[in-house]
């Protein structure tokens, strides 16, 4: 297997091109390499903050690009991630603490650490079940979003098991009691040829997508509708806010067979013996469950209140990236090869593949309003 090297890229001036800039990348030393980057976010002391499932380490660098420290890593006790993989981490309102949360298996309490690394406390979860958390949000001292995963029905049709899952956006307080379900959402999500077991993602799964307004409604989408859903935490839709984005496309049978064919290489390039007993389940799914192929791939929030859209887009290997104001209203439109763009107060943040298929981010200096920066962004080839 080809091990990947990420290196990070700080760029001191937004130009039309990167070429001329400063560009500091990060040594072959364990603690600073990156291997499998997934969130990153600017810390409220500007720093910039990317969480490595390779090692479980929240990984802190200087807005010069140098390394500076490394929070969390794996672990069973508090202040360490349980779970490597899919964790997710935010900065309380107030920006004196970071908080990080876990998926199925992991600890079931949020972790507060203040910003050099060290534990301040743990929020125990007042609910029972298995159940992982895949995404929270502090919004203030009393109010935190969770969005909870749950295993839900199973139902077997011929020789296929089809296993449901429920997503729901909740809210608990300041003692970790739940007090609301906003939204809650359950569908087909993986196909197996045993009960709950040795089974493969079915493709074209409506998303859940949401984001918290300042005056903390919830914008949500599924990734295929072209408005969105505001809630108040109630639950009680306020408003569907029309966006500008193109009608989603309906499955095809060339979709399913690219899909399968993608499958059966994976699996038999990992274990050719689990493929013959579990994953040549993808043989038998001919009729996809889901009409439509999802259109909007995320969506966040911005410093300004805008809503930045990551969409698919007609030109190959690329997406569209749409900021509307909160009204909906379009304000800029890219397209671009970059797979994830972030706009945060001081910075846009940008993660793209090289020729060579390793992973770069970059980290660009903001110097204007988000419209203009964002507009500049489209603009960078490499």
């Amino acid at each position: 297997m080809k091990t990947l090297t990420f290196a990070l890229i700080f760029i001191l001036t937004l130009l039309v091109t990167i070429n001329g800039n400063f560009i500091i990348s990060v040594e072959n030393n364990p603690e600073e390499d990156l291997i499998y980057p997934g969130k990153i976010l600017e810390g409220p002391d500007k720093n910039i903050y990317i969480y490595d499932s390779h090692d479980a380490f929240i990984k802190v660098f200087s807005p010069e690009g140098k390394f500076l420290r490394k929070l969390g890593g794996k672990g069973e006790g508090p202040g360490q991630f349980k779970r490597s993989d899919a964790a997710n981490f935010g900065f309380t309102p107030e920006g004196k603490s970071i908080y990080f949360t876990e998926y199925f298996q992991g600890h079931k309490w949020i972790t507060f650490l203040d910003l050099k690394g060290k534990l301040e406390k743990t929020l125990k979860y007042d609910f029972p079940g298995n159940y992982g958390i895949l995404r929270s949000y502090i919004h203030d001292k009393d109010i935190t979003f969770l969005q909870r995963e749950r295993s839900g029905k199973e139902i077997r049709k011929s020789d296929i098991y089809y296993a449901h899952y429920i997503s729901e956006l909740i809210i608990i307080n300041s003692k970790g009691k739940e007090t609301t379900t906003v939204l809650t959402r359950e569908n087909p999500g993986t196909i197996s040829f045993i009960r709950r077991g040795g089974d493969t993602e079915i493709p074209f799964n409506p998303l859940f997508l949401w984001g918290i307004t300042k005056t903390g409604n919830v914008l949500f989408n599924d990734g295929i509708g072209n408005h969105l859903k505001l809630f108040n935490q109630q639950g009680k839709l306020l408003e569907n806010i029309t966006i500008p984005v193109a009608q989603p496309q309906p499955v095809t049978k060339k979709d399913l067979d690219e899909w399968r064919t993608r499958r059966k290489e994976l699996y038999n390039n990992r274990n050719r013996s689990w493929y013959k007993r579990f994953g040549s389940v993808i043989e038998k799914y001919t009729k996809s469950i889901f009409k439509y192929k999802p259109s909007i791939f995320s969506m966040a929030m911005t410093p300004a209140g805008n809503i930045l859209l990551q969409c698919r887009a007609e030109k190959k290997d690329h997406f569209d990236y749409l900021l509307t104001d909160e009204n909906g209203k379009l304000l800029v439109k890219i397209t671009s090869f970059f797979s994830k763009i972030i706009i945060s107060e001081n910075y846009i943040i940008v993660r793209y593949l090289t020729g060579d298929e390793e992973t770069q981010i970059s980290i660009l200096n903001r110097n204007t309003s988000e419209e203009k920066d964002l507009t500049r962004v489209g603009s960078v080839n490499m």
